[in-house]
């Protein structure tokens, strides 16, 4: 896992809940040794399942409801950290296309290959006229993290879409497939 996931976690909880919340956070997940989460640092996975596990439990959240706070975060912070993504995409579906691309430049900063493939093989996506299917596999089963953050994305450009996910590794599939389908040809809002 790539620290910014963990550091943009420890950066809400700061900011929504105050610096002592983030710290018994991180000290229930048992990192209270780390400072400071490095975003092209890979961390141990085992490390954000805590973490994830102690920030619904200290702040009483389900799964669902803490995917949905951490992607409206998560989007507001990568636009103050690179404004570019979204100036080069003109439409919620570019930029939806584009983040396949986006994601695994951070795993080209991982020195080790096998964190960095395992980086690189999270997402591929799939472009049709109407629709974008994206692929996601991930032992974290984060889907619905990647669904929130489609739908924020969608907000954010002021588009609408149907998101629907026919399949699920929640369900027993090998992968998630996450379909984003306009009303119009090539997602032009």
């Amino acid at each position: 896992m790539l620290g910014l996931i963990p550091k943009v976690l420890i950066n809400l909880v700061t900011e929504a809940h105050g610096p002592e919340t983030a710290l018994e956070i991180k000290r229930r997940a048992g990192c209270d040794d780390v400072s400071d989460f490095r975003i092209n640092e890979v961390y141990e996975d085992e490390t954000w399942r805590k973490l994830v596990a102690a920030t619904a439990e200290v702040l009483g959240l389900s799964g669902d409801r803490l995917e949905e706070e951490y992607a409206r975060y998560f989007l507001k912070d990568a636009q103050r950290r690179w404004p570019a993504w979204f100036q080069m995409s003109k439409t919620a579906r570019e930029f939806l296309e584009r983040h396949p691309a986006v994601h695994n430049n951070f795993a080209d900063a991982v020195r080790d290959s096998a964190s960095r493939d395992q980086i690189k093989d999270k997402f591929r996506v799939e472009k049709l006229d109407d629709k974008i299917i994206t692929h996601y596999r991930s032992p974290h089963r984060h889907c619905y993290l990647y669904v929130c953050l489609a739908r924020e994305v969608l907000s954010l450009y002021s588009e609408e879409a149907t998101i629907e996910e026919p399949k699920c590794m929640k369900r027993g599939d090998p992968e998630c497939e996450i379909w984003v389908t306009w009303s119009r040809p090539n997602g032009d809002g």
